[in-house]
């Protein structure tokens, strides 16, 4: 009996993604949440876990260079971009327990080293997986394709970060890990044997001295498609290589800073393993919500309203960080702000990268769409960068000052954003 391939229905389809991007989000949510807050308990200093963080962010910057791989080695004779998914999600595992046991304290270089390989391999699974999305997604599912997409990815931040921190504070590091390894596996499983490429085909083997050539014909026309895919299919493409560099909305209550200002302000294990578990489900709801309104009520109108949106959560902390100081500020106050902003910042990041699926050619799915989604992981990374060295010199409040004024910049670019048109 053949196993039943999901990407056939709309609703399998959202439910694949989904699911897809939860294994995503568990090995991020780990790194950057829980080592975050074991760091700083440790006495890492903000710099330097500014620093863990951008290089986190560095091969999601770059895997546009090794992206085209993807498209030109199609490995369909074993499944597709399947076969992608598959080695890389069994070697995100194998490098974020190795990552894991690295004692990020006396040795800090090897860790930053073992995060990068990590985060490599998780990379290049989100290509093999949004090339997926975008060829299998139609245009009026995108909008709730990337909600699902992004919603999973932070319930898989929430089974990785918080959850893990709860897992450790019960049993300790090495059942914490143990529970990671697990998350992975499932979903690998679930790849296995609910999901096909459907332009997988079995080839017929070529002969060995035709190879050369014919890969030497394929990546010469691949070439030509990239080029004409982002400078001659209307000026869409070309704004959003502009735009995708941008923030994504006010950030630093989305990554490193928040991880570090919860320390700071006194909380313990558990209550930031619940603030970030409430946090991520909000952020997962937004997802679906935010999917929902932009298909409905049109993904650049949402996606200006929702950047807005960030900053208000984050300049009303700033305020009352200026006024009274972190210590003073209330708990309520402190987990209502992150909550809001998480919930906001969903909604923003579904419909973010909804808007360049319009612009991507399927043909070269895998490289377009990196290339936009790689230049905003470029963005997230400097950002955590600058917001570490602001935090570690002045204060939280100029962090949050600085990265509300700054979205004024997306906000001037989005009423310019188009699809992208048929090229010649």
């Amino acid at each position: 009996m053949r196993s039943k391939n999901l990407l056939n229905t709309r609703k399998g389809r959202f439910l694949t993604f989904g699911i897809l991007y939860i294994s995503e989000g568990i090995p991020y949510g780990f790194t950057s949440t829980a080592m975050v807050a074991f760091m700083r308990t440790q006495g890492l200093s903000l710099e330097q876990i500014g620093t863990f963080v951008a290089a986190l962010f560095l091969p999601w910057a770059f895997k546009w260079v090794w992206a085209p791989l993807i498209d030109l080695v199609k490995l369909n004779r074993f499944g597709g971009r399947k076969a992608w998914i598959v080695f890389c999600t069994t070697m995100m595992t194998v490098t974020l327990l190795i990552t894991a046991a690295v004692d990020f304290v006396d040795d800090f270089q090897m860790l930053l080293i073992m995060v990068v390989l990590n985060n490599f391999f998780c990379a290049t699974q989100d290509v093999a997986i949004d090339s997926l999305a975008v060829s299998t997604l139609k245009e009026e599912e995108r909008g709730r394709g990337n909600g699902f997409m992004f919603g999973g990815q932070y319930f898989g931040i929430a089974l990785g970060g918080g959850g893990a921190v709860f897992v450790f504070g019960f049993w300790g590091f090495d059942v914490a890990l143990m529970y990671i390894s697990c998350l992975l596996v499932l979903n690998l499983l679930f790849v296995i044997i609910f999901v096909k490429d459907p332009d997988a085909t079995t080839t017929v083997v070529e002969r060995q001295s035709n190879m050369l050539g014919k890969f030497l014909r394929k990546l010469r026309s691949f070439l030509h498609v990239l080029y004409v895919s982002f400078f001659r299919s209307g000026r869409g493409p070309k704004i959003g290589l502009l735009f995708s560099i941008t923030p994504i909305g006010a950030m630093a209550l989305g990554y490193a800073t928040l991880g570090t200002i919860q320390v700071d302000f006194g909380l313990v294990e558990t209550q930031i393993a619940e603030i970030s578990v409430y946090n991520t489900i909000c952020g997962g709801v937004g997802c679906l919500i935010g999917g929902w309104l932009g298909d409905r009520y049109g993904i650049k109108n949402m996606l200006g309203l929702f950047y807005a949106l960030t900053t208000i959560p984050t300049l009303v902390l700033a305020m009352q960080i200026s006024s009274l100081g972190l210590e003073a500020v209330s708990i309520q106050l402190l987990y209502g702000v992150i909550m809001a902003h998480g919930l906001i910042y969903g909604m923003a990041f579904a419909v973010h990268a909804a808007i360049f699926m319009g612009m991507t050619n399927p043909a070269v799915a895998a490289t377009q769409f990196t290339a936009f989604m790689a230049m905003s992981n470029l963005a997230i990374s400097l950002a955590n960068y600058w917001q570490g060295i602001v935090a570690e010199r002045i204060d939280y409040a100029m962090v949050f000052y600085v990265d509300s004024l700054l979205v004024l910049i997306p906000l001037a670019i989005i009423p310019f954003l188009r699809n992208r048109q048929e090229g010649d």
